[in-house]
């Protein structure tokens, strides 16, 4: 019964692997083509029961942390020099490619965790585990592709070539610009608000967001 079990884990785990090859494509063009629509998506699929969420695309989460995986294959791929640190501690995180995957994970999350943040306390709603899940998860949808852009532009800005560095400079900004409309076309829809205070907010809660970003990588790699 125990083997019988282990292979049907295994199948299970091999079926899902291989459904990525199929609807992470599809989630990240309707990221892109459609940012709005994906955040209103998450937060229906949530309504409903937990075996039935998300059928038809991967889930926030899910999706964000392969984007970054990705990003992170590209950049190993090109022969860019990883972090290496600037303490012993961020020797040790950067000497493993798994702790800086989890790491750079973490560090993107803090966006769609402070823009959740920020609407559960513009609704006035308690902050806690159930209300925090929706607006986080809905935010994976849209931090994704702007991830993966900066973790290209990253590659590209160190480049010895100019004009790959110039590149990179514009799609980093390029990918700053389309993350922080989104925002602010998103909040303008909740919240009824004018375009200069949404844009204020969004812009407040992204720095804020950068900022903590920062934070962590000089106290966790020493950079």
């Amino acid at each position: 019964m125990d083997l019988m079990r282990i292979v049907r884990s295994l199948e299970e785990f091999l079926y899902e692997v291989m459904t990525w090859l199929v609807f992470y494509p599809r989630t990240m063009w309707r990221a892109v083509r459609h940012p709005i629509e994906m955040l209103h998506y998450a937060n229906r699929e949530l309504q409903d029961q937990p075996d039935r969420q998300f059928a038809d695309l991967l889930s926030p989460p899910l999706f964000l942390m392969i984007t970054i995986l990705l990003s992170h294959m590209i950049e190993v791929s090109s022969h860019q020099t990883l972090p290496t640190g600037g303490t012993s501690f961020g020797r040790q995180v950067a000497a493993s490619e798994w702790n800086l995957l989890v790491l750079r994970s973490m560090l993107f999350a803090v966006y769609p965790l402070m823009f959740a943040v920020s609407r559960i306390r513009r609704e006035g709603l308690p902050l806690n585990r159930e209300t925090l899940r929706p607006p986080f998860f809905a935010q994976c949808y849209i931090a994704a592709p702007a991830a993966f852009a900066i973790g290209i532009s990253s590659i590209l800005t160190r480049s010895p070539n100019l004009e790959s560095q110039a590149a990179g400079i514009l799609i980093f900004f390029g990918a700053v610009i389309w993350y922080i409309s989104i925002e602010v076309t998103w909040l303008r829809s909740r919240m009824k608000i004018g375009r200069a205070a949404a844009i204020w907010a969004v812009f407040r809660t992204w720095l804020a967001a950068s900022l903590i970003n920062a934070l962590v990588t000089v106290v966790v790699l020493g950079m």
